[in-house]
């Protein structure tokens, strides 16, 4: 069997390459992303998408506080502060933290790549993000996830979530991002097989 051509810069198959939508985007924060393994082989993934906009985000693949000893000692070695995108019982909606911390950014935003109910083992199995400042948002964007069914009505995927954030905190156009998120579901719906 012929090995795909995959391309060197977006690391998608030749014939999904979406190089030509993208657009770096300049932050005052550093982006993390928690992933859970089984989202690193996911075609439909869309965590892989933002490091090709943000360069400097950093993933850490993972499930238990183990997993994430790494990120846990670079965050003491340089006293960053970080908050976490998730909603918990514990969170505050993000469109209001101005309200919590006066003109103030975190060094780092974590956000955790994985279903939802991943997600939720993933916060359970790491209690050191419980003591994050960690947030949620009041008024989510309609969702724009069309090749990949969830459950939930009111989710958003990894990369639209991120893209909320940023929006909120750092006041920055995240339409980068969204432009990649939308070429990269054109270039999959081609190969997708047709319904009806």
């Amino acid at each position: 069997m012929k090995k795909r051509s995959i391309c060197s810069r977006c690391h998608y198959p030749q014939n999904v390459c979406v190089c030509g939508a993208i657009s770096c985007i300049t932050i005052p924060l550093q982006l993390v992303v928690l992933q859970h393994p089984l989202e690193t082989r996911h075609a439909k993934n869309t965590a892989r998408l933002i490091p090709l906009c943000i360069p400097n985000t950093q993933t850490f693949v993972g499930q238990s506080e183990q997993d994430f000893t790494e990120l846990k000692q670079q965050l003491v070695k340089t006293n960053k502060t970080a908050w976490v995108l998730y909603p918990n019982s514990q969170s505050q909606p993000l469109e209001d933290y101005q309200q919590h911390y006066p003109d103030t950014l975190p060094d780092v935003l974590i956000v955790i790549d994985a279903t939802w109910r991943k997600a939720t083992k993933m916060w359970q199995l790491n209690p050191w993000l419980h003591v994050l400042p960690s947030w949620h948002f009041n008024a989510l964007p309609e969702n724009q996830y069309r090749i990949r069914k969830t459950q939930l009505a009111h989710s958003l995927s990894t990369l639209e979530a991120a893209a909320q954030g940023l929006k909120i905190l750092t006041k920055r156009d995240v339409k980068p991002l969204l432009r990649l998120f939308d070429e990269m579901q054109i270039q999959q719906e081609k190969h997708m097989p047709k319904h009806g």
